[in-house]
């Protein structure tokens, strides 16, 4: 009798992340709830004291980490054989006056760019799919498709060592 892998049910899920922030300052110690904490912190002409990256650099590092996991993920259900995954992420930030309800020089992302590069011998049509797939279930990505600038994904090959 065949033993049938379950498939992972995710649902809604709750995140809670507490930030203090200790007057004088803007450097936070975030306790995220998972036994985790993350610091922010602005460099000192923006009133912070260099400790740490500020919470924008955080977004962008999401945005990249999480399409890794969503690459990994799909790879693996799709059985792609893969080595390292490298991503160079960069987002663009504005102070657009124009934008729909910023007209005080709120800061808004305006773009995102994900030079992808994996080591693989997949077929040129594996790989596409695997980035259609892929590049659809990152929910940080979709944040960005959400806000009108779609992520540009550029997908590099780079042959795997067996």
């Amino acid at each position: 009798m065949a033993v049938a892998k379950m498939k992972e049910m995710v649902g809604r899920k709750i995140r809670i992340a507490d930030s203090k922030c200790a007057e004088g300052g803007v450097r936070c110690e975030v306790d995220v709830h998972d036994g985790h904490t993350i610091i922010t912190d602005e460099p000192t002409e923006r009133g912070g004291t260099d400790t740490a990256t500020s919470p924008l650099m955080y977004f962008t590092t999401a945005l990249g980490t999480c399409q890794t996991v969503q690459i990994i993920k799909v790879a693996e259900a799709m059985r792609f054989k893969h080595g390292a995954i490298n991503i160079h992420t960069e987002t663009t930030t504005d102070l657009i006056d124009g934008i729909e309800g910023n007209n005080n020089g709120v800061m808004h992302f305006v773009g995102a760019t994900l030079k992808i590069e994996i080591e693989t011998n997949e077929p040129a049509a594996k790989l596409e799919r695997l980035a259609t797939l892929s590049e659809d279930r990152c929910p940080v990505g979709r944040l960005f498709a959400d806000a009108g600038f779609e992520p540009e994904c550029i997908w590099t090959a780079v042959p795997l060592s067996e």
